[in-house]
């Protein structure tokens, strides 16, 4: 009989076969596992019987904190285990990208001798290999400690653990990505229910409140992820008098979309009150920078319409100036008035301006998803390009009047994706009953 064919420890009739019957057994342990911690007891369970060894830790790398962590090991009591790649035998391990085969722990000044000194246990003998996937990307570090025989790993070892090693980290690396996989889908899901239920906070049918008016408005919002911080609101607080708000929270998301719902529901909440435009703000401004620690704020303009008269009382909280489109192809911006956006400070002032609207007129508002729009480059689409766009500008309504818009903003990105929310609100004056056209 060849020497490679000798028994190896007499664990196993060839030693050849050795590696694979060990790598066959483990994977019928935990290759259905989709747990990861089920999983990583599965791998230590293995491995110290393989290893005839005492105990065996399976150290996770997390490469957003560039720590390996650890709440199961055999013989251990404990949470969670965490430390810095570089740190200890097992993070040297980690670092090198080598196996380690340490016969005596004591001697090596790597070692943290604080766990034995807690637990009275005694560790004597350690080999640890990193855990590597088919690119080359640490998952993490496998450890043996101490063999039941008293005596040292050795080679036979070293390729034993190798073998395991690379196995965990295929198993590792598998369940971590169906475990971002569940939870993205779950999110997904998740901001799924929360985009709806944001979208319906936003007024898309007049029927309720009034049939008929000589006003025209039109709505449009585009989040520039699942949900965000732009919004509008539009009713009439009595016969005649419209109220209505456009505003942009600081950041995107969850935490913007948040502060979004909190100022939309103070606003429709006071100016149903009979509050001015000034007052508005200056109550909602009131409210948010109360407890305001992380400094968001929104920028918010609201104005009270009178749709006989057409004077238009207005107060701009540090958001875009709206502009006035006449009937003639003229246009007025809106920026007699302005002050520090909604949520800054409490002792900020919002005063209060006033125009007349003749009939035809539209009120053009818009957030800043519209100007500061970007191409590949990096150039913004400025104030002034919706400006020349506004100027002259022919629509059919206002729906037509918002695509318009949309589409010159489209052509000058040219594919490149949303940076902000975009969010338009306008109302038109036509001097005589229309059903509200609405649309979200």
């Amino acid at each position: 009989m060849e020497e490679k064919y000798l028994p190896l420890c007499g664990r196993h009739k060839h030693c050849q076969s050795y590696p694979l019957d060990a790598i066959i057994e483990m994977s019928k342990a935990v290759g259905r596992e989709v747990q990861l911690e089920n999983l990583l007891k599965g791998i230590i369970d293995k491995t110290a019987g393989l290893m005839d060894c005492d105990r065996c830790t399976v150290f996770v790398y997390d490469e957003t904190t560039d720590e390996l962590w650890s709440y199961v090991a055999i013989g251990i009591d404990s949470n969670e285990i965490r430390f810095p790649v570089g740190v200890g035998i097992a993070g040297d391990t980690a670092l090198t990208r080598k196996k380690a085969n340490i016969p005596d722990a004591y001697s090596d000044p790597r070692f943290n001798r604080e766990f034995d000194a807690r637990t009275g246990y005694r560790t004597r003998s350690i080999l640890c290999c990193p855990m590597v996937n088919a690119e080359g990307r640490l998952i993490g570090v496998l450890e043996a400690i101490n063999k039941y025989t008293g005596g040292l790993f050795d080679e036979d070892d070293e390729i034993m653990i190798e073998c395991l090693a690379g196995y965990s980290a295929i198993a590792i690396e598998r369940t971590l990505l169906t475990k971002k996989y569940v939870e993205y889908q779950k999110n997904q899901e998740i901001m799924g229910f929360a985009r709806e239920i944001q979208m319906n906070m936003l007024p898309g049918d007049f029927s309720t409140i009034s049939s008929h008016s000589n006003a025209e408005v039109y709505a449009f919002i585009s989040p520039a992820t699942d949900v965000g911080g732009d919004f509008y609101d539009y009713f009439f607080v009595r016969d005649n008098i419209i109220c209505f708000v456009i505003g942009d929270v600081s950041g995107k998301g969850v935490p913007a979309a948040l502060l979004m719902a909190v100022a939309k529901t103070l606003f429709s909440t006071i100016a149903r009150d009979g509050a001015s435009p000034g007052q508005i703000l200056h109550r909602i401004n009131q409210e948010i920078s109360r407890a305001n620690e992380m400094m968001m704020f929104v920028t918010m303009f609201t104005g009270i319409l009178d749709t006989v008269s057409g004077v238009l009382t207005y107060c701009n909280g540090g958001h875009n100036s709206p502009y006035i489109l006449r009937r003639d192809g003229t246009i007025e911006k809106l920026d007699a008035v302005s002050a520090t956006a909604v949520g800054l400070m409490n002792n900020s002032v919002y005063e209060e301006a006033r125009t007349t609207l003749t009939d035809g007129s539209t009120i053009f508002l818009y957030t800043d998803g519209v100007d500061e729009a970007k191409d590949e480059s990096g150039r913004m689409f400025t104030v002034a390009r919706l400006e020349d766009m506004l100027s002259g500008i022919a629509f059919n309504s206002l729906k037509d009047l918002a695509g318009k818009v949309l589409a010159g903003v489209a052509e000058f990105t040219a594919g490149a994706p949303q940076s902000d929310d975009i969010a338009i609100l306008s109302i038109r004056l036509n001097g005589r009953e229309i059903p509200l056209e609405v649309s979200n």
